[in-house]
């Protein structure tokens, strides 16, 4: 799979040789392949790879059992690792947001903190082929117009509240199965996200419930 993800990469121009990435990572199956297959691509080269970790101070225990996992995973690829703390259900309070949008702002947000800081050109995210399926369903229910259902794009500017940044996808080609087969071949531990599994979110009533559905059809 490593070919094939550095042949999507050469395609649409996401990675040149002089970039500094920074990689969002979870600690989930995702991001935890996401990071490994860019550390083995582009380890001793020009392009130098940071990762930024973001603790929403939702899931308590087990989102400090995360962070402490992809420190540790980063030490030993020999990455960066930056970590942010939020408390993401007082912000959605404050600023009338609900948490998963609370959530995604300060991610993004993160994301550009570190990137300053690290001085990174652009961002990986771990965004995959399901999410991608996700996110045309999300958008057809909220009504968007042509250009929401295209989905998620490999590369793009994005402007947040505290600036502009670039967001590249390498695994959006790739499929969650593709995704866990790698990281069982190479003996990649990840972490599980428990309120991925429940539904209390409007993404994860699509995973969980509509996308199965359709699939049975």
């Amino acid at each position: 799979m490593i070919k094939k993800v550095f042949d999507y990469i050469e395609a649409n121009n996401l990675i040149e040789y002089g970039d500094r990435i920074l990689i969002g990572v979870s600690g989930g199956a995702d991001s935890v392949c996401l990071m490994h297959i860019l550390s083995s691509l582009y380890k001793d080269t020009d392009v130098k790879l940071f990762a930024v970790h973001v603790h929403h101070g939702i899931r308590e225990i087990e989102a400090d059992n995360d962070k402490a996992f992809v420190e540790e995973l980063c030490n030993k690829l020999n990455i960066p690792f930056l970590a942010y703390h939020y408390d993401v259900k007082s912000i959605a309070d404050r600023e009338g947001l609900s948490e998963e949008e609370a959530g995604r702002k300060v991610r993004y947000e993160s994301f550009y903190d570190a990137s300053i800081k690290y001085r990174c050109n652009k961002i990986a995210i771990a965004h995959n082929k399901n999410d991608n399926a996700e996110t045309i369903l999300f958008n057809l229910f909220r009504g968007s117009g042509i250009k929401g259902l295209t989905g998620i794009k490999p590369l793009i500017t994005m402007k947040t509240d505290t600036g502009n940044i670039t967001i590249i996808r390498p695994l959006l080609f790739v499929t969650r199965d593709e995704i866990e087969t790698y990281l069982s071949e190479n003996n990649l531990g990840f972490q599980s996200d428990s309120t991925n599994f429940q539904n209390i979110y409007t993404r994860n009533k699509i995973r969980l419930d509509l996308i199965p559905a359709i699939n049975k059809m």
